[in-house]
């Protein structure tokens, strides 16, 4: 399906009510095969980015058996959004995003190959896993702002919340595959085995064939984003100078006003600010889920921690869930109405999880029937947590000019990245300290607390 470009801020034309019917289901967005082939890249290289990643835990894991350096590994991954996040958004909207993506992947597969090279050559060593890991991190970033400007170069405006929302299920089926299952799956199918070259053999182990597959995928995806028609992803450029022309001091000035001008514009546009927050607090939330559920699972329900799915896998579902029904919740409640559905819904479960628990072990120990009541609550704070991020990301995607489209959302990513780390660190000493359930507790009042001020400032932005 041919789409009609839509960089201009112009509200777009009223469509009529069968038009607006069929402006917010998957199956149009889904016939755009621009979008198709972006849609399937992103799947495929999330799946195989996230199985990596467990790849790099599980072989430091198992290679040292210190949660230090698990530590390092986990940071090796994540650090590279910090400083680098924001000076890859400025690149990326001077540059052809088709460009940046499909060398963006095959830049990653050729990290993936280093990887498996170096663990056939020293199985035994964390060093290199740290490098490449963080190289291929590092890529990553200019990877995702790319794809998020390329999203409504390829559809409609009416159609960016079911895009969005696709892009959204399609992110947390890739952690659930990837992180919980190929990774896993991959390790437990290949044992090691010794494949002979000719004139002398090396020791393949499961870990080398996880990386190998992960390395072919990457270059699947390469040709995806090549398949996509060059033409499909034009957008009227900057007047500015070209970025790659400029290097040395001319480059870095160049960046330095950029940044200030993407800050600028931000703070400018109060609503753009308002979503660009609630993105951020999102993703910092569900990563404290993901801190406290294990301790959770072990402390609190006195289970293995075998049964953390009873917490994540719920909760991922609930997620996907959310993103197919988004399309209904915005059109009947509206953005704003739908955030504070979202907040509220998930400080609610947040409460309910530890009362609950504590009610129930005053009278029996806990039942089967307590596990499908927790089940449940993380399944509908999954569905909440989809309202406030993809509402947030929509209005994201609608303020930001295209000219500084990748740029708002590497500062989100930076924000959200800066963010997290002292925050995940303080919430680890609270809950060593005072409780699984004071942290979920504390957790539950900064959501109430961060709608109250959600609340005050669109009130203050409308009335400027």
């Amino acid at each position: 399906m041919k789409t009609e470009q839509r960089d201009d801020p112009t509200p777009a034309t009223s469509l009529s009510p069968m038009e607006n019917t069929s402006a917010g289901s998957f199956r149009r967005v889904l016939k755009n095969r621009s979008f198709l082939l972006l849609w399937l890249a992103q799947l495929l290289s999330q799946i195989v980015f996230n199985a990596a990643n467990y790849g790099v835990i599980a072989i430091v894991t198992a290679i040292s058996h210190s949660t230090l350096l698990v530590g390092f590994a986990i940071i090796s991954f994540t650090l590279p959004a910090v400083p680098f996040s924001l000076i890859a958004g400025v690149y990326v909207d001077h540059l052809d995003k088709r460009l940046v993506l499909w060398v963006s992947n095959a830049l990653r597969a050729a990290s993936t190959g280093l990887l498996v090279l170096a663990l056939l050559w020293n199985p035994h060593t964390v060093i290199p896993l740290y490098f490449l890991a963080f190289a291929t991190s590092l890529i990553t970033q200019f990877f995702t702002p790319a794809e998020a400007s390329a999203i409504p170069l390829l559809v409609d405006k009416q159609e960016l919340t079911p895009a969005l929302s696709l892009f959204n299920i399609t992110f947390t089926i890739a952690q659930v595959l990837g992180f919980l299952l190929l990774g896993g799956l991959i390790t437990a199918l290949f044992p090691p085995f010794r494949l002979s070259l000719g004139f002398t053999s090396v020791e393949v182990l499961s870990f080398d064939v996880l990386f190998a597959f992960v390395f072919v995928v990457y270059i699947i995806c390469t040709l995806l984003i090549l398949a996509i028609p060059a033409r499909a992803l034009q957008h009227q450029q900057s007047a500015e100078p070209a970025l790659p022309r400029l290097m040395g001091m001319q480059g870095w000035k160049l960046i330095r006003h950029d940044v200030q001008e993407t800050w600028t514009y931000i703070g400018r546009d109060r609503p753009l600010m308002l979503a660009l927050l609630q993105v951020s607090f999102v993703g910092i939330l569900l990563l404290e889920i993901g801190e406290v559920a294990g301790p959770f699972v072990v402390r609190i329900l006195h289970l293995s921690v075998q049964a953390i799915p009873l917490i994540l896998a719920p909760a991922g579902i609930g997620l996907v869930l959310g993103g197919v029904l988004m399309p209904f919740f915005i059109r009947r409640l509206g953005k704003s109405h739908t955030i504070v559905v979202g907040m509220l819904s998930t400080a609610a479960g947040l409460i309910l999880l530890p009362l609950v628990r504590f009610v129930w072990s005053q009278f029996a120990q806990l039942a089967p029937g307590f596990f499908f009541f927790v089940a449940a609550i993380t399944c509908v704070m999954g569905v909440a947590m989809a309202m406030v991020n993809i509402s947030a990301q929509t209005v994201m995607q609608e303020r930001a000019p295209a000219q500084e489209r990748g740029r708002v959302f590497s500062f989100q990513s930076t924000l959200f990245n800066a963010g997290s780390i002292p925050i995940l660190l303080f919430a680890g000493v609270i809950g060593d300290t005072l409780g699984i359930d004071t942290v979920m507790y504390l957790l539950a009042a900064a959501i109430l607390g961060f709608g109250w001020w959600t609340a005050w400032y669109s009130h203050r932005s409308l009335a400027s």
